[in-house]
């Protein structure tokens, strides 16, 4: 079996050799590693370009990680194909260990790794593993999407994920969707979920980052396009999610819209904040999320000094429970 490391990245000139020498350091080398960047201003390419031919380095205008991912995937020879971001770094175990799970569970959908989270560009020092969590996880569709919005963090980033080729074939040219740039993995997810089982390894062999960069992120825009992107997937769950799967599918529409809507109230748009409350209506008839709905679409109305503290736009990290 064959294995692709796939690499999308822009303007990483401060941590790209870090993120590959890690790669390099793999106990099961992989077959090939593909980069792509995407139109770095900085001297990421002549950095990328001393490492050919142990590297196949793919070149782009400015276009979006989902893009630069769905070429690369496009290009990829290897059975099983490795995701990584350009910031981060795998412990030396990590391919060998993903490649144990897919040979262990060849119908699997789609296989993570525990990781740990590191602030900042510095060194990483792997801990001892000897005394790490044992025992595979294998989670069906709908465990996994409840694990999922419950605490996104397990499933937080490509660099913890890879997939079959085949599964991502099976989802067609474009399996990341560049109308949702940026949460184009949280699509990806909710499609291949109905594709096979998801394989967990407890183990942390990732090292993710967490730099000044992502702290700003704008959480409203980032609810917004996954809004966007439930919309987009909303068919497929009506065409082959069987009920109870689809049930839950539909509160999670339903509150990521209550969400999007006080984030909105929180920028002072009221009737955007109001449209989407009105249609998180649509989703679900749980009497609970109906109550909910209504109270938000209720408080968008009352006076200021009843209204309570709607949230920022700003955050690191954000719950999907409402």
């Amino acid at each position: 079996m064959k294995t692709s490391v796939v690499i999308p990245t822009y303007n990483s000139a401060k941590m790209i050799e870090a993120t590959l020498n890690s790669v390099f350091s793999q106990t099961a080398p992989p077959d090939e590693i593909l980069i792509m960047d995407d139109g770095s201003t900085d001297n990421t390419v002549s950095l990328l370009r001393r490492h050919i031919p142990r590297i196949t380095l793919f070149e782009q205008r400015n276009r979006g990680v989902a893009t630069a991912r769905n070429v690369l995937c496009q290009h990829a020879q290897g059975g099983l194909i490795a995701f990584l971001d350009h910031d981060d770094l795998w412990h030396p175990e990590y391919l060998a260990t993903q490649q144990k799970m897919f040979t262990d569970h060849p119908d699997g959908g789609a296989f993570f790794t525990g990781h740990d989270n590191v602030v900042g560009l510095g060194d990483h020092n792997w801990m001892d593993r000897s005394d790490s969590p044992e025992g595979v996880e294998v989670i069906a569709a709908l465990d996994f999407i409840q694990q999922y919005h419950r605490a996104i963090g397990k499933f937080a980033s490509m660099s913890f994920c890879c997939v079959p080729k085949s599964a991502l074939t099976k989802l067609g040219p474009e399996p990341f969707c560049p109308e949702v740039n940026g949460v184009d993995d949280f699509y990806l997810f909710h499609t291949l979920m109905l594709l096979g089982s998801i394989v967990f390894n407890p183990k942390c062999l990732v090292a993710y980052r967490i730099t000044p960069g992502a702290q700003s992120a704008s959480v409203l825009k980032s609810g917004e396009k996954i809004v966007r992107a439930m919309e987009l997937l909303e068919p497929h769950f009506r065409k082959q999610c069987e009920p109870r799967l689809r049930k839950v599918l539909n509160a999670i529409f339903s509150s990521q819209r209550r969400q999007l809507g006080r984030m909105l109230m929180g920028v002072g748009q009221v009737d955007k904040a109001r449209k989407q409350f009105r249609l998180s209506l649509k989703h679900s008839y749980n009497p609970i999320s109906v109550t909910k709905s209504l109270v938000w679409l209720g408080l968008t109305s009352a006076p200021q000094r009843f209204q309570p503290k709607w949230p920022s736009q700003w955050k690191t990290f954000s719950s999907a429970a409402d």
